[in-house]
């Protein structure tokens, strides 16, 4: 069973809700007048729940929208639309508690997913991360040449001065690769992309006590990268490419990073098909969660990234950006890394990548106003100081 909080901004959106659950037309109007406060998606409920759902939600002075098949009492699976205010979903988590048919388990879902609590303390190895006070900066470091920003480099006094200074304009976290996953690249060995990860922690873990990322899905690596004192491991593969890479990440406690990602960096950008794209990548997410805690790894430890432009069009990047914050009901801080991609020339109509600068401080700010915690930029003394405004006028 999947719960998302999500929002809607006019009756529109709302009834679109209600109606991917397949209820009855003559519902509809009634639904809507009752489709105040919270809104919650439920997939993958019990039938018989659904029902239970449906009356308890009505002797609390809300509602439900159901399948027609939940309503004629036929088994299987099915989603369902809850609405109400914090008081009344309260309330119907207590009710939940008592329950058969899984309610149990929805009650501790829908709790997670209503306080959806603002301040995290993410464990990775013998650093902790506070997320939820401010929006927290994820500084780039490329070290292939091949990056589509064109910034890969392995000059030692270019890399040393690169990271000072993003950690003077304010950078939380620096997040450095040695393979390119730009639409179309090709992977690098294990060995040249342990050397350059090597190096790199080498000549920076002395000077900063700044958490370390390390972009890699390959184990060995990742091992490399923990030995030499990285802090978190940033894979987009979410642990499926090699599940050795669970056991390296659980016996060395560091942070993890789960994305989503459509096929392969060489494949994603080709025949792109989602039913849902939210849903999908909500559920793959909650899937890899689960496996990642099943192989040992501290949920404690776990951030989630919706990979924009991992095997989505334009479309796919933005819903997701206007609904990061379904992605919330997940219960773990929440990563997201749009800067200067491809999709921003798209929408601005302009090609050249030194063209994106306002459209990229624009995207992270409504992705901040849209709930992540942590944003992954190349921009790190722009985005930074957007990002002290906005946290500012949040914080009054």
């Amino acid at each position: 069973m999947i719960v998302r909080k999500t929002s809607a901004e006019n009756t529109g959106e709302v009834l679109k809700i209600i109606k991917t659950t397949g209820c009855h037309n003559y519902a509809h109007e009634k639904l809507l007048k009752k489709s105040g406060g919270n809104i919650f998606i439920i997939d993958g409920i019990d039938n018989r729940a659904a029902n239970i759902l449906k009356q308890e939600a009505l002797s609390c002075g809300t509602d439900a929208a159901v399948s027609e098949e939940v309503s004629r009492f036929k088994s299987g699976v099915s989603r369902v639309v809850l609405f109400g205010t914090a008081s009344q979903i309260e309330k119907l988590i207590l009710k939940f508690k008592e329950q058969p048919f899984g309610l149990k388990e929805l009650a501790d879902s829908l709790n997670n997913a209503l306080i959806q609590k603002q301040n995290k303390i993410v464990v990775c190895g013998t650093k902790k991360i506070t997320t939820g006070k401010k929006t927290l900066v994820m500084g780039i470091i490329n070290l292939s040449p091949d990056s589509f920003y064109g910034d890969g480099t392995e000059g030692k006094t270019v890399l040393l001065t690169k990271v000072l200074n993003m950690k003077e304009y304010g950078a939380d976290i620096i997040d450095v690769g040695a393979e390119s996953t730009r639409p179309g690249s090709k992977p690098v060995s294990e060995k040249e992309e342990i050397k350059k990860i090597v190096k790199f922690l080498r000549l920076i873990r002395k000077k900063t006590k700044l958490p370390i990322s390390v972009d890699t899905y390959k184990p060995a690596v990742a091992k490399a990268a923990i030995d030499e004192g990285a802090d978190i491991i940033n894979d987009i593969y979410a642990l499926g490419y090699d599940e050795k890479m669970a056991d390296v990440v659980s016996k060395n406690k560091t942070g993890l990073i789960i994305m989503h990602m459509l096929g392969t960096p060489l494949t994603m950008q080709k025949n792109i098909k989602y039913e849902d794209a939210v849903f999908d990548i909500f559920k793959f997410l909650s899937d890899r969660i689960d496996f990642a805690v099943k192989n040992g790894i501290n949920k404690d430890s776990i951030m989630i990234d919706p990979g924009i432009g991992f095997g989505k069009t334009v479309e796919h990047n933005l819903m997701i950006i206007k609904k990061l914050s379904e992605f919330k009901s997940l219960g773990l801080p929440l990563a997201v890394g749009l800067s200067n991609k491809s999709f921003l020339s798209k929408i601005i109509n302009a090609e050249d990548i030194k063209e994106r600068f306002s459209a990229n401080i624009s995207a992270n700010v409504i992705a901040a106003l849209n709930g992540a915690d942590i944003l992954r930029v190349h921009n790190v003394k722009e985005i930074a100081r957007a990002l002290k405004v906005f946290d500012a006028v949040r914080s009054v």
